[in-house]
């Protein structure tokens, strides 16, 4: 089991050459891979994305490359424009002449001139850069990865007791259960007293009484809540090839869906106080749902 939030990282470097990539995940419903790169690799944004399509499901996911020459490149990235020098130290002298002074400069000031020392913030492509590019992504990725498994580590053992709390509410339901429909039949008896019962047909009187009996009796929802918890902590259980993320939330809904069709049909005060702490637990494992991937 993963969870959808991590972080990694990787670096690689020689003379010629300085690759810095960081992986940020966060949740997400879809797997959204957002690439931040230099332009020289924007062609190879597809080749990079293949290393997340391959094995990541989920998430939100920022890849940032950084390029940079290394301490050999950075001595041939300098380039003197030898023509502009001369022009503006003839124009400087000129101007000296011009003006009756002395033309006091030297070579440091006439560096400083416009356009006569220029840096060149590119490089070339170098040979197999792609595969080397497409090296550090995968490092990085599977750094984030190797978070993102721990983190999930944690989340499970996290589902698993919101399970077992679940699975205790469920036993404090079937307990409530057989008072409750004991108390539907009195009060329907009840209620019966009240009238002139030999002005009814028997047979019908007594469709009734069973079918207002079937309303309240909970116990189909009882039996299908225990199969979705069962459902759910056999995905939790089995791994991260099963325990998706996408499933779990399906489940939660199906769960939320049973526990108020309890609710609706509670007729005592004790079983909807267990309801109430049944959503609250559902809640809370929904939450911790929404960040495995």
């Amino acid at each position: 089991m993963n969870s959808m939030t991590g972080y990694g990282e990787s670096q690689f470097k020689n003379r010629q050459l300085e690759i810095e990539v960081h992986v940020k995940s966060v949740n997400g419903r879809f797997l959204e891979i957002r690439f931040h790169l230099p332009k020289e690799y924007s062609p190879f944004e597809n080749d990079l994305r293949k290393v997340f399509t391959q094995s990541w499901s989920r998430g939100t996911v920022d890849v940032y490359v950084h390029r940079r020459p290394g301490t050999e490149s950075r001595l041939q990235t300098v380039k003197i424009r030898e023509d502009n020098a001369r022009h503006w130290t003839k124009q400087m002298k000129k101007l000296a002449k011009d003006l009756g002074v002395t033309a006091d400069f030297g070579l440091r000031d006439v560096l400083q001139m416009p356009y006569v020392m220029e840096h060149q913030d590119r490089l070339s492509l170098l040979p197999n850069e792609l595969k080397l590019v497409e090296g550090e992504v995968r490092k990085a990725a599977l750094k984030c990865q190797a978070f993102r498994a721990r983190e999930g580590a944690v989340l499970k053992k996290e589902l698993l007791q919101q399970i077992k709390n679940l699975e205790n509410s469920i036993d404090e339901m079937s307990g409530w259960r057989e008072e409750a429909m004991k108390n539907a039949e009195l009060r329907l008896k009840s209620r019966l007293a009240t009238l002139e019962t030999e002005q009814l047909d028997p047979p019908r009187l007594a469709l009734e009484t069973a079918l207002l009996v079937d309303k309240m009796d909970v116990r189909e929802e009882v039996v299908r809540l225990t199969e979705h918890v069962k459902s759910c902590r056999d995905l939790i259980s089995k791994g991260t090839s099963e325990a998706n993320g996408k499933k779990l939330d399906f489940f939660c809904q199906e769960l939320l869906r049973e526990v108020n069709t309890i609710g609706s049909k509670s007729q005592l005060a004790s079983l909807t106080q267990v309801v109430v702490g049944a959503k609250s637990v559902i809640e809370k494992f929904r939450e911790q749902v929404q960040n495995i991937e």
